[in-house]
């Protein structure tokens, strides 16, 4: 948690606090008139917070979601976000025929899509044909 937070939380903490012992207060005068247009304003404020508090939270998890990409780091990896058609790591390959037509994605990938190790390969969605490695014939 932030310092931010850590001082809003505070900020509301105290003012429940004073509010509770207003009420109270009232409660015991008995100036039950002014108690109660107390108490509503107190929890319209409350819901208006809460629901600022809902929508920027949303607002951050969709923000986060977003960020979330393919990624691809060693050395001769492949990764996609989608389907892949053909996929050739290595050296000295080689190739006959034309490639395998590309396969239709499943939709958006579950998670996140990564090929960190040498050579390899990931997809979010189907991958038609994987040549990994050195020296060979397809």
């Amino acid at each position: 948690m932030t310092g931010w937070h850590r001082g809003v939380l505070w900020v509301v903490a105290v003012a429940a606090g004073l509010t509770c012992v207003g009420l109270a207060l009232l409660l015991w005068l008995k100036d039950l008139g002014t108690a109660g247009t107390v108490a509503g304003l107190a929890a319209d404020t409350v819901t208006l917070v809460m629901t600022v508090f809902a929508v920027r939270g949303l607002l951050l998890q969709s923000a986060q979601q977003a960020t979330q990409g393919v990624t691809a780091s060693g050395a001769g990896s492949v990764a996609a976000d989608g389907s892949i058609g053909r996929a050739v790591t290595g050296n000295r390959n080689q190739l006959s025929g034309a490639p395998l037509p590309s396969p239709l994605g499943s939709g958006a990938p579950t998670g996140p899509v990564e090929a960190s190790g040498t050579k390899s390969v990931s997809a979010g969605g189907s991958i038609g044909e994987a040549v990994t490695g050195d020296g060979n014939s397809t």
